[in-house]
C-alpha cells in the first residue's frame, strides 16, 4: 500500500512518481476539494481531521495533560506544566489523530510525504515503515522563502512587528531598553491583562460597567493596544517591566521538567511526542513563561492592584497575572472574549469566578467543559450597539455580510475554503440584490484578503467590499443578512435582529460550538455549501429572523461585578520566601 501524506501548505502534485493507494491531507478542505483531488489522483483523498471525535477528544486531551500537574511548581505556587502544556496541546491533538490512523494501516505500507513534517515522521515511527520525502533540498529552500514572503505580504505593520518581536525577542530582552515605564498613580486599581485586541475590548467593556473603579489595561503585544480608553482606565505596556530572570531558578525548573518528561514518556502519546520533538519545545516555553512572570511581578509590586480580570485565561501573557493575583489573595475573575471557549474543557481553571455572557455560555461551560456551576456568574459586558431593526425594515438593508474567521488556526486550507464559498456568496448577493461585504477577523488584514479575492474570484473582486477593525454602526445598520462559521458575532447579529447563517461544514474539529448555537436557536445552521442557495427561501419562511434573543447587560450585572471585585475571599497570600 502506497500512502502520500500531503502537508497542509502543499497542493496535490500534478505528476506522480508512483500510483498512490491513499492520500492523507494533514490539513482540512471542503468535501468538494477532496472529490476533485480523488479524481485527479485516482485514489481516495481524505483529511487527518476525519479521525477527530469532536468534544470527546477534549476530554482525552484533558486527561493526558493532567498527568503532569503538580510537578513543575515555582516559589509562587505556579504550576508551569498546567500553563505551558496548552502551548503544545494542538500538536498533541494531531498526534492522537495519527495514532488512530496508524491502527488502520498495514505495517509494511510505503509512506511518502510532500515535505518533511511532524505527522509524517510520527506515522513512520508508529508503523516502522520507510518514509520517502518528495521535496528536494532546493525545493525546500524555495518553498520556505515563498512561505515567508506570503506571510509577510499578508500582514500589516503592527502585525508584522508583533511577529518579529515574538520570534526574535520573546523575552523582551532587547525592546525593554527602548520603552519607558509610565507614572505610577498609587490608586487602588483592577488589573486587565491583554495580548490581543479583542481581549482588550472585552476587558474595557467590563471596566465601563464600573465607572467608580479604576482599571489598568496592560498589553504585552502591540496588537492589544487601544487608542481610545474610558476615563477610568489607564493603559501601559508590559515591555518595560521585563527584568533578567534568575538563571539558577530557571535551571532548577528545567531539571524538574526533565524529571517529569521521563515519567510522561511512559505513556504512548507522550513517548511519540518526545520522539518527534514536540516535548523539546517546553524548556524554551518555560524560559518565556518565567520572563512573563517576573515582568508581571514588577507590575504587582509597583502598582496598587486590588483585583484581576482576565478576558483570556488560556494564554500565558494573560493567564499568569490571573494566577499571581489569586496566589496573592486578590479577587481573580476571568471571562472569554468570544461567545464560547472550549479551552475551559482541557485546562486548569484558576479564577475564583468565571463571568459568562448568557445562559448559552453557562450551559456550555457546565455541560461540555464540566466547570463547577457555582463558579459561573452571568454578567454580560457592557456593549454599545445601534438600535435593532424590525425585519420589515431590516429586509431593505443593502448588505450581505460574511464574517471571516482564521480558518488556518483550526486546520483549514484557506484558499480551498474560499474557492468553495466565494462563488456561492457572490451568487447569493446577486440573486438578493445585495452588496457582498467581508468583515475581517482581527488576525486578518485587508491587504491579505484582497490578494485572496484576486486569486479566487478575480472577475468580481472589485464588487466585494472588505472591512477591518471593530464593527461599526454603519455595518450593523446596513447588514440585511450575515453568514459566518462559528464566530461569536452570531450573538451581536441575534441581538440586532440580523438573520445569521452558520456554515457548519467548516466548523473546527473539537469545540462543538455550532451544535451549542443550535441548541439555543442562535443562528440557522447550514449543513453543506449547497444550502447557501436556500437562504432566500429560508428568509421568506421566517427561518432567518426568529432566533432567541440573548441576555443583555443590566444594572444587576454591574452590581454583581462590583460585589465580586470588592469581595474578601479570605485566601492565604503566597509566600515569596
Amino acid at each position: 500500500m502506497k500512502v502520500l501524506l500531503l502537508d497542509s501548505e502543499d497542493t496535490l502534485p500534478q505528476s506522480y512518481p508512483v500510483a498512490w493507494d491513499l492520500v492523507i491531507d494533514t490539513g482540512r478542505a471542503p468535501a468538494g476539494t477532496y472529490e476533485r483531488w480523488s479524481k485527479q489522483a485516482g485514489c481516495s483523498v481524505i483529511s487527518i481531521y476525519d479521525y477527530a471525535e469532536e468534544t470527546e477528544d477534549l476530554y482525552r486531551l484533558r486527561e493526558l495533560l493532567r498527568l503532569g500537574s503538580g510537578r513543575i511548581v515555582d516559589q509562587w505556587g505556579i504550576d508551569w506544566w498546567e500553563i505551558l502544556s496548552l502551548e503544545i496541546a494542538l500538536d498533541l491533538q494531531q498526534l492522537v489523530l495519527i495514532h488512530r490512523l496508524s491502527k488502520e494501516m498495514t505495517p509494511n505500507c510505503e509512506l511518502y510525504s510532500s515535505r518533511p513534517q511532524l505527522l509524517a515522521t510520527t506515522l513512520q515511527r508508529l508503523l516502522n515503515a520507510r518514509l520517502i520525502i518528495l521535496e528536494t533540498r532546493i525545493q525546500s529552500v524555495i518553498q520556505r522563502v515563498k512561505h515567508y514572503q506570503r506571510v509577510i505580504s499578508n500582514l500589516d505593520a503592527v502585525q508584522l512587528l508583533d511577529v518579529l518581536e515574538d520570534k526574535f525577542d520573546g523575552e523582551h530582552s532587547i525592546r525593554r531598553h527602548f520603552t519607558r515605564r509610565g507614572q505610577v498613580s498609587g490608586q487602588p486599581l483592577i488589573l486587565l491583562p491583554s495580548a490581543y485586541i479583542n481581549v482588550s475590548r472585552t476587558a474595557l467593556s467590563y471596566a465601563e460597567m464600573l465607572p467608580d473603579h479604576q482599571f489598568l489595561l496592560v498589553h504585552s503585544r502591540n496588537n492589544a493596544k487601544l487608542t481610545s480608553l474610558p476615563k477610568n482606565v489607564r493603559s501601559a505596556s508590559l515591555t518595560p517591566y521585563f527584568v533578567p530572570s534568575d538563571k539558577r531558578e530557571t535551571a532548577s525548573l528545567i531539571e524538574l521538567w526533565n524529571s517529569l518528561k521521563k515519567e510522561l514518556t511512559a505513556r504512548e502519546e507522550f513517548n511519540t511526542a518526545n520522539a518527534v520533538g514536540v516535548l523539546g519545545r517546553v524548556p524554551a516555553l518555560l524560559r518565556w513563561g518565567i520572563a512573563l512572570r517576573d515582568a508581571w511581578t514588577q507590575i504587582f509590586e509597583s502598582e496598587n492592584v486590588t483585583a484581576c480580570l482576565s478576558a483570556d485565561d488560556s494564554n500565558p501573557p494573560s493567564s499568569i497575572p490571573l494566577i499571581m493575583a489569586k496566589k496573592r489573595g486578590l479577587p481573580a475573575l476571568a471571562c472569554h472574549h468570544g461567545a464560547l471557549s472550549y479551552m475551559m474543557a482541557i485546562k486548569a481553571n484558576y479564577a475564583d469566578f468565571y463571568l459568562v455572557k448568557n445562559e448559552m455560555e453557562r450551559d456550555y461551560l457546565k455541560r461540555i467543559c464540566q466547570v463547577a456551576p457555582e463558579k459561573l456568574v452571568v454578567a454580560a459586558p457592557a456593549r454599545t450597539k445601534p438600535n435593532s431593526l424590525q425585519w420589515a425594515t431590516r429586509r431593505r438593508a443593502p448588505w450581505l455580510v460574511f464574517f471571516t474567521e482564521p480558518y488556518a488556526s483550526y486546520g483549514w486550507r484557506g484558499d480551498e475554503v474560499y474557492r468553495d464559498l466565494l462563488p456561492r456568496l457572490h451568487s447569493l448577493a446577486q440573486d438578493c440584490e445585495m452588496k457582498l461585504v467581508f468583515k475581517l477577523h482581527p488576525f486578518e488584514t485587508v491587504k491579505g484578503c484582497r490578494k485572496m479575492l484576486r486569486r479566487i474570484i478575480s472577475k468580481h473582486e472589485r464588487e466585494i467590499e472588505v472591512l477591518a477593525g471593530e464593527a461599526s454602526d454603519q455595518l450593523w445598520h446596513n447588514a440585511r443578512v450575515a453568514l459566518t462559521v462559528q464566530s461569536s458575532v452570531v450573538l451581536e447579529c441575534t441581538a440586532l435582529n440580523i438573520p445569521v447563517f452558520l456554515c457548519a461544514w467548516l466548523r473546527d474539529a473539537y469545540s462543538g460550538y455550532v451544535s451549542q448555537y443550535a441548541r439555543f436557536d442562535v443562528g440557522h445552521v447550514l449543513m453543506c455549501p449547497e444550502q447557501i442557495a436556500e437562504v432566500p427561501k429560508l428568509l421568506e419562511n421566517g427561518n432567518g429572523a426568529t432566533f432567541k434573543q440573548q441576555a443583555v447587560p443590566s444594572e444587576a450585572a454591574s452590581h454583581e461585578l462590583r460585589q465580586l471585585f470588592s469581595a474578601d475571599y479570605s485566601l492565604p497570600a503566597v509566600s515569596t520566601a
